[in-house]
């Protein structure tokens, strides 16, 4: 192991506590990946540099399918209930695709990640507070991790730690992986908006505003790996066209974890989930619900192989599978629909797709379950939700 040994820290590793899982990051992906293995009796430490409640960098959109995967409603910070869709081109069109059903609640991303925090903690995770990673040593039977302060020993570690994240870096376990990028600021507002989204605002991407009760969220997003793309004028611009000279409030840029289709887990001891593996939709920017699943998978995985990693890694590359497979049919539709957003919107508003979308989304499928099985979609029927009454 590189760095200082054990005993630096006042403790051998004969007398180090060694978890069975070790989580890094504890945003959505990380708690439940840790939910999910304390729910299973294991002993598991999530941590994080930052103390909570922090400042995240997120729109904080829960679609019908991630409110499915979570394992508890998060009904208390649930701000608004959308049902209806707003999308227009640049800042000229606009087409409201209604609906009937819930297709997305917003969220505070600070609120959510303190609430479901603090659920992983009852469910029976340690959390603690850490230092700056320096160096990860991976041997037969665990892995040991040291940050500016102590050393840690887990059978199994979960990197969860973003779009930038640590884990991946020193491990290498992610080379696909590269960054869009997003920029986005509060607006306070009295008045009601729906949830909307303007295509061809910035090159390969979109503009989008999400009602959160006492203010609007409004941001620009581009899945291009390129610097000045999106930018703060860039999004001054856009807020003052779609929503008049408003103050911009918690304006904040943040990196996008893209590239899932080319993850292929390879290490037996470490798994890589959420923005740090790259699962970003590129097509919607949609992270949470894949942060959510992966975390999952790499749960099950853990809980599956127990003592054995190359069982562990087994289950962990098939749960990844599927979730690679709806990226990949969201990145060929990314890279067709903003090749030409003009004719990709036309297709959008067209009856039958928006159709399917709302559909689809109020059922709480994937983009590519609503692609693959389009004939069933008018058979699909929303699921039951937890939802704040009067939304």
């Amino acid at each position: 192991m590189s760095g200082r040994e054990a005993g630096e820290y006042g403790v051998s590793a004969e007398e180090s506590t060694v978890y069975d899982a070790l989580v890094v990051g504890a945003g959505p992906a990380g708690c439940a990946a840790a939910y999910d293995l304390a729910s299973t009796g294991r002993k598991v430490l999530l941590v994080d540099r930052f103390e909570f409640p922090r400042t995240k960098a997120c729109a904080g959109a829960l679609t019908v399918k991630t409110l499915r995967a979570l394992r508890f409603s998060v009904a208390p910070v649930i701000r608004e209930v959308c049902r209806s869709l707003v999308v227009g081109l640049r800042t000229d069109k606009f087409r409201t695709l209604q609906g009937a059903d819930p297709i997305c609640a917003m969220t505070v991303r600070s609120e959510l990640d303190s609430f479901v925090l603090e659920k992983t903690i009852e469910r029976g995770a340690e959390f603690r507070q850490i230092t700056r990673i320096l160096s990860i040593h991976i041997n037969r039977n665990r892995v040991e991790i040291e940050t500016e302060s102590e050393r840690i020993l887990a059978s199994y570690l979960v990197g969860a730690d973003g779009a930038n994240s640590t884990v991946a870096q020193l491990t290498g376990d992610c080379p696909s992986v590269f960054a869009g990028f997003a920029v986005e600021c509060h607006i306070r507002t009295e008045k009601r908006y729906e949830m909307e989204f303007d295509f061809g605002v910035v090159p390969f991407g979109y503009g989008w505003v999400f009602p959160k009760g006492d203010h609007l969220n409004v941001g620009i997003y581009t899945n291009l790996p390129r610097r000045g793309v999106v930018t703060i004028e860039h999004l001054r611009e856009y807020a003052n066209v779609r929503l008049g000279d408003g103050k911009l409030e918690a304006i904040i840029g943040h990196p996008i974890g893209l590239g899932g289709p080319g993850y292929r887990p390879h290490s037996k001891r470490v798994f890589i989930v959420g923005d740090a593996a790259g699962l970003v939709d590129p097509l919607l920017g949609e992270g949470i619900y894949n942060a959510v699943v992966s975390g999952q998978a790499a749960a099950a995985a853990i809980t599956c192989g127990g003592n054995d990693p190359a069982l562990a890694l087994q289950v962990f590359r098939q749960r990844m599978r599927t979730i690679r497979h709806d990226l990949e049919f969201c990145r060929d539709s990314a890279e067709m629909f903003y090749g030409d957003v003009d004719a990709g919107y036309r297709l959008l508003t067209s009856f039958i797709p928006r159709y399917a979308l709302m559909k689809g989304f109020a059922a709480g499928r994937t983009f590519g379950a609503t692609r693959r099985y389009f004939y069933a979609i008018p058979f699909a029927r929303p699921p039951k939700l937890d939802l704040p009454s009067g939304m």
